[in-house]
């Protein structure tokens, strides 16, 4: 009778085991492939700051892309580091000039995110891209989003994942977009498709979608991508 029951605990221990196992190499170690963080003890995700007038004073808002991408990428997030704190969330109008040295997450572009434009402007000559001019442009040619009846049809976004270039210790990962759908589009493409074994740890990526009327963004696909490692 006793070694039935010890046979039953340690079947039973070697199935939790065997679960446990089977998760983290489906669903942890995938996941920490897309971001590349060692861990998220003091990962900042960092919003562009917009401004609304309340007749009284400007209150500092995020963007709706931003948003969106957020609940897009955070899944995966949650899936890779246990130690993930969404509490720090930040504006980036309002980001410790310390935490800029940190591991960093970046939704939105340098027209509205300071600490984009003060990564991209570090990164400089190893990117392919450059954001301005209404357009993202990638080694000499520009790449914009269409319109039709006041409401945008298709988007661009881009992705960048490398070293943080204040703290080569540290990683960085920028996802914004030609406007609010591009973001949302480089957010989707980042989340089912950065864990991919040949997608270089340190890349850039311009990816484009179709945006429906009811705002939804399609499954986005490459237009560009090039490897960042030296």
């Amino acid at each position: 009778m006793g070694s039935q029951i010890l046979s039953a605990v340690v079947a039973a221990a070697l199935t939790g085991i065997g679960t446990l196992v089977r998760w983290f190499v489906l669903k942890r170690l995938p996941a920490r492939r897309t971001w590349r963080y060692l861990s998220a003890g003091d990962l900042s995700i960092i919003l562009d700051t917009s401004y609304v007038d309340t007749g009284r004073y400007q209150r500092p808002v995020a963007g709706l892309g931003q948003v969106r991408a957020l609940s897009v990428i955070v899944p995966s997030l949650t899936h890779a580091y246990r130690d993930l704190d969404l509490e720090r969330v930040r504006l980036s109008a309002h980001v410790p000039g310390g935490e800029m040295e940190h591991d960093l997450l970046i939704l939105g572009g340098p027209k509205n995110n300071e600490t984009a434009r003060r990564i991209l402007e570090d990164m400089g000559e190893a990117l392919p891209i450059r954001l301005g001019g209404g357009a993202i442009t990638w080694e000499g040619t520009a790449y914009t989003g269409d319109a039709a009846d006041g409401e945008i049809t298709r988007d661009c976004g881009y992705i960048v994942r490398a070293p943080n270039p204040l703290n080569p210790n540290k990683r960085v990962v920028l996802i914004g977009g030609w406007s609010t759908y591009g973001t949302v589009a480089a957010a989707r493409w980042l989340a089912e498709n950065g864990d991919s074994r040949s997608l270089p740890a340190d890349v850039a990526v311009l990816v484009e979608a179709s945006v429906l009327r009811d705002g939804h963004v399609s499954a986005p696909r490459v237009l560009r991508r090039t490897s960042l490692s030296r």
